[in-house]
């Protein structure tokens, strides 16, 4: 490979490289976002459908609950992906901030949003007959993309530590 190759002047493409993963994160966490609406979308109307003891499921309050609880974390996905978003043209140490925060809470909320509509679904929700299977692999693969939810807080803290040194 020559130097005709290179990205950028050598030695120079590591900044480079990390803005890209980061708008790489945020993208991820905005599909992310999309991928947990879908399934509070269909567990709400599994939920609605279902019915126990003459009645449907969503009429139980602990389900509820839990429903209201996917909901939260959503809203609270999209905030800080917003927020990362509006940062990627911000110094690197506040872009690579906004964006691990992001990627850290997106990976709860994704963690807790498919765990949650495979438990409100049933054994059914773990099978390929139902859209929301996909979703949760999906959500679970998340995870796996850019840096675990465990490397996205680590790096967050050693950005704040060397911020506040």
């Amino acid at each position: 490979m020559g130097p005709d190759r290179l990205l950028g002047e050598e030695g120079d493409a590591l900044p480079l490289v990390e803005r890209i993963v980061d708008e790489a994160c945020v993208a991820l966490c905005a599909d992310a976002i999309g991928v947990m609406r879908q399934l509070i979308d269909d567990t709400v109307g599994y939920a609605r459908q279902r019915r126990q003891f003459g009645r449907p499921i969503a009429e139980f309050q602990a389900l509820r609950h839990r429903m209201v609880d996917m909901a939260v974390e959503l809203q609270q996905a999209i905030a800080i992906t917003s927020m990362a978003s509006s940062e990627l043209d911000s110094s690197p140490t506040d872009r690579s901030k906004a964006v691990s925060a992001a990627k850290w809470r997106v990976g709860k909320a994704c963690r807790f949003v498919g765990q949650s509509a495979i438990q409100i679904h049933g054994g059914i929700g773990t099978t390929a007959e139902l859209p929301v299977s996909r979703y949760f692999k999906r959500t679970a693969a998340f995870e796996n993309r850019f840096g675990s939810s465990d490397h996205h807080l680590l790096r967050y803290i050693g950005l704040m530590r060397e911020s506040d040194a």
